[in-house]
């Protein structure tokens, strides 16, 4: 069960370490494996190791997180092994798919250059996605209604996983202001989809500067040219 999960978690570690957006031990994957919320179990990657490490041997990067059934007290395994410190945000987000969208069961969190780099210039979370999705025609298309951004919380934090949580019931992918994305799917490899699409929208957006990029009535012409409302 775990090692088709642990091979598209390595691929996904590989972009993410080839890219620059996993400086460190930065970012972090979940995979929801077993029933939620009774009796489950989580995929995480551990606490301080690099996704370059992951990439090269997921087995000794992953560790597997058993809760009991109606809390969220839990047992890890290997004994001793320690989840990330966002583990609050994957819990919280993965509660949510659950109940709403069970066919996404991984969770994944990396820092894009671009897109951290915007939200300083842009802080206001809908000002930020506004000037995204209209960076060019992908964005209409292929992110519209599945980003959002929130407000600054500090990292590992129970109100960030609470905030990020709430704004996943309506989104697939969660700007963290000045820290990074969080974005899930039914692969690690389908979430990574949404951050490339975020972060080159992210890049076109810093390279236009104070340069509009599609119109709102351009973006809506753009969705029914392909039937979409």
């Amino acid at each position: 069960m775990v090692k088709p999960h642990a091979d598209d978690v390595a691929t996904v570690a590989a972009e993410f370490a080839r890219r620059g957006w996993a400086e460190a031990n930065a970012g972090n994957i979940s995979v929801r494996l077993g029933a939620w919320p009774a009796v489950s179990t989580l995929l995480v990657k551990r606490a301080n190791v690099r996704m370059r490490d992951l990439a090269r041997s997921p087995a000794e990067g992953l560790c597997v997180l058993r809760f009991g059934a109606g809390d969220r007290s839990y047992s890890v395994v290997p004994r001793g092994a320690k989840p990330s410190s966002e583990l609050p945000t994957h819990v919280a987000v993965h509660d949510v798919l659950a109940r709403l969208r069970h066919h996404d069961r991984v969770v994944v969190h990396t820092h894009p250059t671009a897109l951290i780099a915007l939200t300083h210039l842009l802080p206001n979370p809908k000002q930020l996605v506004g000037r995204l999705l209209g960076a060019h025609t992908e964005g209409p298309l292929l992110l519209r209604d599945r980003l959002t951004a929130i407000r600054l919380l500090p990292p590992g934090s129970m109100a960030l996983g609470r905030a990020t949580a709430c704004a996943i019931e309506h989104a697939s992918a969660v700007i963290w202001p000045m820290h990074g994305i969080v974005a899930v799917g039914p692969t690690a490899a389908a979430a990574l989809d949404l951050i490339e699409l975020t972060e080159k929208a992210a890049e076109i957006v810093l390279r236009l500067g104070s340069h509009s990029g599609l119109s709102p009535a351009q973006q809506k012409a753009i969705r029914r040219s392909f039937g979409l409302k």
